[in-house]
């Protein structure tokens, strides 16, 4: 299903350059671990003897492991296993890719990308049938309520509202006028991790009357017994997301039913063939997947919605750029007020550098 390579076509790479960017946010994000006034990243540019593919290197505080100095040395020493004078196969390249660049995550996903876009050009042909010729051609997307935010009727039926950064009486006064003025809206609450069992129970009991898709990562330091308790007090749908950058033993809580969403940030997450894997145990397991940003660029953003429309499922995914930045890198293919995102003639990315 996944991973339509072209095993038999050739590439000859004449140079790989890498750039780095910073962007602005439009407004200060702050969780129970971090706050973000802006972003820096690189933009990394394969030139070939066909085509020119750009991808994404945009690792998030917080969440990535590696420094800006350990992409740095690992993209050096990747270029230094390039052979400039040859042909290579698509297969060839994502693996020497692999190989070289899965210890640094935001890397390897960017140079995944970048081959892509390359192949997807050639190909007359969108990233997402590249790698599901099932693929979606549309995709949904989800709001997050910023503070401070006049609160109005949105075009999207489902909001993301952060916990833990305001007394909860607050939170709630907020979410009943939200949902005053949208009454069909799903809640996703994202707590960062920021409360004990007990707390949570507690909170949960004041929330639950909201129309609740899932709660994201509510536990301090989540485990098997942990998760285990919430489902025998609560009914609470559990999402994870730190979790699965904080060498937990996700996979497990997969596979014993413990959790019931899996939010991926595609842009840290790693290579292509990493994520999709995640996303087919997923599957196999009736575990909703929801794809989400780490502010990274335009080029990011859309690199990691062609992946929501390879998955094939409907769900509203966290990935409105125009939530975090109001300028960009590259233009995006969709405006600020839309729900969905359709992929109609696009090759490649489907952005204009």
């Amino acid at each position: 299903m996944y991973f339509n390579r072209y095993w038999y076509e050739y590439m000859k790479i004449k140079t790989i350059n890498c750039k780095s960017y910073t962007l602005t946010l439009k407004q200060t994000l702050q969780n129970a671990k971090n706050q973000y006034s802006k972003k820096d990243g690189f933009i990394i540019e394969i030139i070939t003897n066909h085509e020119i593919g750009y991808g994404d290197i945009s690792p998030l505080q917080g969440f990535s492991k590696e420094t800006i100095q350990e992409i740095g040395w690992t993209f050096q020493a990747f270029l230094k296993t390039i052979d400039f004078n040859i042909d290579y196969s698509f297969d060839e390249i994502l693996d020497l890719v692999e190989i070289h660049c899965s210890e640094i995550p935001s890397l390897h996903f960017a140079m995944d990308t970048a081959l892509y876009d390359i192949k997807g050009k050639k190909h007359n042909m969108p990233i997402s049938k590249l790698l599901n010729p099932k693929c979606n051609n549309q995709i949904k997307l989800s709001s997050i309520y910023l503070h401070g935010n006049v609160i109005k009727k949105l075009g999207v039926n489902c909001i993301k509202y952060k916990l833990g950064m305001r007394p909860i009486d607050q939170d709630i006064k907020i979410l009943h006028s939200i949902s005053k003025h949208n009454p069909s809206i799903k809640f996703r609450f994202d707590a960062n991790q920021c409360y004990t069992l007990e707390i949570f129970i507690t909170i949960y009991q004041q929330l639950k009357s909201f129309n609740i898709d899932y709660f994201e990562e509510p536990i301090k330091k989540p485990d098997k017994n942990i998760l285990q308790k919430i489902k025998k007090q609560s009914n609470a749908n559990i999402a994870i997301d730190e979790s699965i950058h904080d060498g937990n033993n996700y996979a497990s809580w997969i596979r014993a039913g413990l959790i019931d969403v899996v939010i991926i940030k595609p842009s840290i997450f790693g290579g292509y063939k990493k994520i999709l894997t995640l996303c087919q145990l997923c599957k196999q397991h009736q575990i909703k997947i929801i794809l989400s940003s780490s502010l990274e660029s335009s080029l990011g953003n859309m690199a990691t919605m062609h992946l929501a429309a390879a998955i094939e499922n409907n769900h509203e995914h966290g990935l409105n750029i125009y939530d975090f930045y109001d300028h960009f890198i590259a233009s995006p293919i969709y405006t600020k007020n839309q729900s969905s995102v359709t992929f109609n003639q696009i090759t490649g990315l489907g952005l204009k550098l």
